[in-house]
């Protein structure tokens, strides 16, 4: 199990779960991927578009029955948001608060975008907005596919920019977390 030390570290291991599926041939697109939290999402996202917004009284009964209801919120709101964990009051996930500086839509097209680079017989390009989220977090775009294809195998112990791994390097009193020539292409741009 690695420590996930940044928010690069945290977008690339979401994208490497929701992707297994797709990346072992077992379905084609995030929206067909069965027990990723992807497909939760999208669930939600299209049963939601498929009926009238709930009321109020309704809202905290819809909550509990959508699929994604057991995981935290994609998108974090950093200004508003309170500092410190948001325990959920019903139970059914640990936190109400998002995890990513990324909106649900923007990172269901970076997954869509990533799932074309892993196939070869795939065709995609670059959206052109796509890249401020990637130049934001510290990722070199020409990394990012590599970095979701080999995440389990090169980040053993913790996942970060060369950074983050140096700072919880000295935390652990190591040397160094992960191999020094950074083969990922992780930057800290």
């Amino acid at each position: 199990m690695q420590a996930l030390l940044d928010e690069a570290s945290l977008l690339a291991c979401a994208a490497y779960v929701d992707l297994n599926p797709i990346r072992a041939a077992i379905a084609e697109t995030p929206e067909t991927s069965e027990y990723t939290g992807a497909k939760d999402r999208i669930d939600d996202l299209s049963e939601r578009q498929d009926r009238t917004r709930p009321s109020t009284h309704d809202w905290e009964r819809s909550r509990r029955r959508r699929k994604s209801g057991w995981m935290s919120p994609i998108e974090i709101d950093e200004k508003n948001d309170a500092v410190g964990p948001c325990v959920d009051p019903s139970g059914r996930r640990a936190s109400t608060k998002g995890f990513l500086a990324v909106s649900m839509s923007r990172y269901l097209e970076l997954l869509d975008w990533t799932g074309r680079q892993l196939h070869r017989n795939k065709v995609g390009k670059i959206p052109d907005h796509l890249a401020p989220i990637l130049s934001r977090i510290g990722l070199d775009t020409h990394g990012w596919c590599d970095i979701v294809k080999k995440f389990g195998r090169v980040f053993k112990r913790a996942a970060g920019t060369p950074e983050s791994l140096a700072r919880e390097a000295v935390r652990c009193g190591q040397g160094w977390l992960c191999a020094p020539e950074n083969p990922l292409g992780l930057s800290s741009v």
